[in-house]
């Protein structure tokens, strides 16, 4: 097998240029019609000067031929940056300065009769692409992955996934969010079809339901955020689904919800820094909160750690660091920065620090605990923001919840029917004192990000406004 997910998708081309490989609600591609367009961008970049380890940023709407705009570009030996077309043009340039684009793919250049797709100038240790984390603490950080990295990434998830050519996968995130890369290139490693999907259907989450159903999807990615609005249109009892969930706290009511509408379930966890996924979970019947995220992937390494860089005993928390072959090679334009989070370990290698806190239960697998800078003190006591949002969210009139402090206050927001009454008794009855929530606002919708998260931020500067 080769060893980029270029060489991958070339061989399944050669050997099934009939088979069906994207679809979107105005066309389907097969494998060769694939080879021919991502021919065509490789051959319209090098005309235009893009060498080897050049960045390109595409700047396409979504369809079924995105898929084989990044291939083109990987053929061109270059690296993908996505433009995310919702951004503020301010945001888009400061990106694509950060990530040194050297030139913009807007429109897709006509195929190339019996092109085919070649590995080229991809090569393992080469970035692959940029992907920009949400900023949503400051500046966005541009993620540098290599080839070697996201090749390991979609083999690890495909040991527990296991795709094949009857398979369909929903390519429903943005493509600047970097699950969307699995949700392309995991269904096409394999000889299966990704099901692109458009900003109408992202948009009607009833007729987003039916077009997925209607074209045999086996597995949907989406955010604990993104499933709760999909969920009450998604048909019960489809055994043949997968679904993941990741990018936010699961809950064991989110699971048993899905687990009505699925065969799997599956709590992933993995910040972008490590290319998508490094850890993943099964959820099983049952399992109350807080939900384990699982055992590292294959390959991947898991170390919790204390301020002074040593492992913690089993059973107490500590940082997360993650270490393997899906480690990215760091943060394009900020060396300090790379320096900082992505440390050579005196035992331990190279590792990522992810600011984020678990701990490992009895069992051995790993329970996530919140981030480091959401872990805050109040009147003495430590308290976890996400927590109390868990807890929320487990109300019935609940569908969101975002915790926040606002001057030494405990604020939370909530979307939902439920009153803030309501929410008040529910919480008591969970959580101790220190961590009821002065102030509690229920609000009809909160804001999201493209990646269908919550925006934090827009939460706050509305609040201010």
């Amino acid at each position: 097998m080769s060893d980029t997910v270029l060489g991958q998708v070339a061989a399944r081309a050669a050997a099934t240029p009939g088979a069906l490989a994207a679809v979107d609600p105005r066309q389907s591609l097969t494998y060769a019609d694939l080879a021919a367009r991502a021919a065509a961008v490789a051959a319209h970049l090098r005309e235009r000067g893009v060498r080897p380890g050049d960045a390109v940023a595409v700047a396409l709407p979504r369809s079924a031929g995105y898929a084989a705009a990044i291939l083109g570009v990987w053929q061109a030996g270059a690296v993908f940056v996505p433009v995310d077309l919702t951004l503020p043009p301010e945001r888009v340039r400061y990106q694509l300065d950060r990530a040194g684009a050297a030139f913009r793919l807007e429109t897709m250049p006509p195929a190339i009769e019996g092109g085919r797709l070649e590995p080229g100038e991809a090569r393992p240790e080469r970035c692959a692409y940029v992907m920009f984390t949400s900023g949503s603490t400051g500046r966005p950080k541009a993620v540098q992955v290599s080839h070697a990295s996201l090749s390991h990434c979609v083999a690890a998830v495909a040991r527990l996934l296991r795709p094949g050519p009857h398979d369909r996968y929903a390519a429903n995130q943005t493509f600047a969010f970097d699950i969307a890369l699995l949700e392309l290139f995991l269904p096409l490693t394999h000889g299966g079809a990704t099901l692109v999907t458009s900003e109408a259907l992202q948009a009607d989450a009833p007729a987003l339901a039916a077009w997925l159903e209607a074209g045999g999807v086996t597995v949907v990615h989406a955010t604990p955020t993104a499933w709760r609005w999909l969920l009450p249109h998604l048909t019960p009892g489809r055994s043949a689904l997968q679904a993941v969930c990741g990018g936010e706290i699961m809950t064991a009511g989110l699971a048993a919800g899905l687990a009505a509408r699925a065969g799997r379930v599956w709590n992933f966890y993995g910040p972008t820094e490590v290319t998508v996924w490094c850890t993943a979970h099964e959820v099983t019947p049952g399992e109350r909160d807080p939900l384990p995220v699982g055992r590292p992937l294959p390959g991947y390494r898991v170390e919790l750690l204390d301020a002074a860089g040593d492992p913690v005993p089993p059973g107490q928390e500590g940082e997360i660091h993650v270490g393997g072959p899906g480690v990215a090679l760091g943060y394009g334009g900020d060396p300090e920065l790379t320096a900082e989070r992505f440390i050579d370990h005196p035992t331990l290698g190279r590792l990522y620090r992810t600011g984020d806190m678990g701990r490992l239960r009895p069992d051995g697998l790993l329970h996530f605990a919140g981030r480091r800078d959401r872990q805050v003190q109040l009147g003495g006591h430590r308290v976890e923001l996400g927590e109390i949002e868990c807890v929320a969210q487990e109300h019935p009139g609940v569908e969101l919840a975002a915790a926040h402090v606002d001057d030494g206050t405990l604020v939370l927001f909530a979307q939902g029917s439920a009153t803030g009454r309501a929410l008040r008794r529910h919480l008591a009855a969970r959580l101790p004192a220190a961590m009821i929530p002065a102030r509690i606002e229920v609000r009809a919708h909160l804001p999201l990000t493209p990646t269908r998260k919550i925006d934090r931020v827009a939460l706050l500067a509305s609040r201010d406004g």
